[in-house]
């Protein structure tokens, strides 16, 4: 009896070591919800992952879709549909860089046009993790690869008569850096995370930064 206690006492802090905060081990699930400032609206975000163990990499892989819609206007068509994917790149200690490569979707409906685009994210965190918590630096870079625009008969009588319709390439791109923390409490993540984000275009919007700043919570299961 004594020694299964201790083995079991000696399993439980390996798992206690191994587990680290905001990421899920393999076949771990989690939901999460979270609000703020993105892309200039105040959005309601839903979030749905999971780990994934695969055989030829070390750590999990946490695979998952989110959908950010805006919160006083809902409308499926004016929503943006990320595909997530992020694992662990180094962790030496405490000491952790985690990043990954996202599709997107994107419908925007205006009184002027409507837009759908497909394009993706590449982003990374580097920073300190332990059991209970992780804060650190994150990048995102957003390339939208094409979009089709259906312009609306006011823009026509108001903007520009002869505007096409179609597919238009290479439309929009998009840098942030920042910050990310995040609290593990029991089953349940609290995070924040928010910086500075700007456009593609570097020598026209340089000195004219926007903010993006999310507050959420995830539920593990």
């Amino acid at each position: 009896m004594i020694l299964f206690s201790l083995l079991a006492w000696t399993v439980f802090q390996v798992n206690a070591q191994d587990r680290r905060s905001g990421i899920l081990e393999g076949k771990e699930q989690s939901i999460g919800v979270a609000t703020g400032l993105d892309y200039s609206i105040l959005p309601i975000q839903l979030t749905y992952q999971r780990g994934v163990t695969l055989r030829n990499l070390k750590y999990p892989v946490m695979l998952g879709a989110e959908v950010t819609v805006p919160l006083f206007d809902l409308d499926l068509l004016d929503s943006r549909i990320r595909l997530i994917s992020e694992t662990t790149i180094l962790r030496k200690r405490n000491f952790e860089i985690r990043g990954g490569i996202d599709p997107v979707f994107v419908n925007v409906k205006m009184e002027t046009e409507r837009m759908a685009s497909i394009g993706a994210d590449a982003h990374f965190f580097m920073g300190l993790v332990s059991e209970k918590w992780n804060f650190g630096l994150e990048g995102n870079y957003n390339q939208i690869f094409s979009t089709h625009i259906v312009h609306t008969d006011k823009y026509r009588e108001n903007v520009y008569a002869a505007a096409v319709d179609g597919w238009y390439k290479n439309t929009a791109s998009n840098w942030r850096a920042g910050i990310l923390a995040n609290r593990t409490l029991g089953r349940v993540d609290v995070f924040f995370h928010g910086g500075l984000s700007t456009t593609g275009k570097f020598n026209a919007y340089l000195f004219v930064p926007t903010m993006y700043m999310l507050v959420g919570v995830n539920r593990r299961f």
